[in-house]
């Protein structure tokens, strides 16, 4: 064998090497984001709500988003439904009002400190607008006030009915479609969850367990999601 074929064999051999070394350290790679991923739950058959998603475009604190200017043809596909004042679930015997809530200094979205009352999430649709997540969230309990209005949230059914009364007086009816856990993380990244331009939906969070004091309170959310019933 000749000089030239043995250097050609070590440089295929370090080639080799080379190649070998990547894809272990890919797999790795791969084990450990599987390892990492939130876990997800259908169940069908409090209040710790994470940070925006990092894609999302973040409200201002001081006031709601402003839209683009558009024609006066297209004006009437920016009229805002009229706010929520209250949510009623029958069948749980709920009913509390609602608050308008936005994003805390710390990027966490707000919740009402009175366990009592839920809030809109004001930079989502309202109820009844023609697309897009209409966000309602709430306390499962509260330390040294006791139980959250939306602690008996994952006792609900598929069918059950929802009812948002809005400020002018008038009342949207929903039927519950989908009842889900999502792990912290997961919540702020789901495609559906904070969805501005998707089907028009009504999507109610709050807290799931387990409750862990050691790694900052409930691990999940539970997301429960309702759409509009037609007259």
């Amino acid at each position: 064998m000749g000089m030239a074929s043995v250097q050609h064999r070590k440089a295929l051999g370090s080639v080799a090497a080379v190649l070998g070394v990547i894809l272990m350290v890919a797999a790795v790679l791969l084990a450990t984001a599987r390892a990492d991923r939130p876990s997800r739950t259908a169940d069908f058959g409090a209040s710790q709500v994470g940070p925006l998603p990092s894609g999302q475009e973040q409200p201002p604190s001081s006031g709601p988003v402003r839209p683009e200017p558009v024609a006066s043809s297209d004006v009437t596909a920016f009229r805002t439904p009229p706010t929520p004042r209250a949510l009623a679930i029958p069948g749980l015997g709920l009913r509390a009002p609602v608050d308008p809530v936005g994003v805390a200094a710390d990027g966490q979205m707000e919740v009402p400190e009175n366990p009592d009352r839920v809030g809109w999430y004001r930079y989502s649709p309202a109820p009844g607008a023609d697309q897009g997540s209409s966000v309602i969230v709430g306390h499962v309990d509260a330390k040294g006030l006791g139980l959250g209005v939306l602690f008996g949230l994952n006792k609900v059914r598929q069918g059950d009915q929802v009812q948002v009364v809005r400020e002018d007086g008038t009342t949207i009816s929903y039927e519950i479609t989908a009842r889900r856990t999502l792990g912290k993380k997961e919540l702020v990244v789901d495609p559906g969850v904070f969805d501005r331009e998707g089907p028009a939906v009504l999507t109610l969070i709050t807290c799931a367990g387990p409750y862990l004091a050691d790694r900052g309170g409930y691990q999940n959310n539970l997301v429960v999601t309702a759409v509009e019933v037609m007259k």
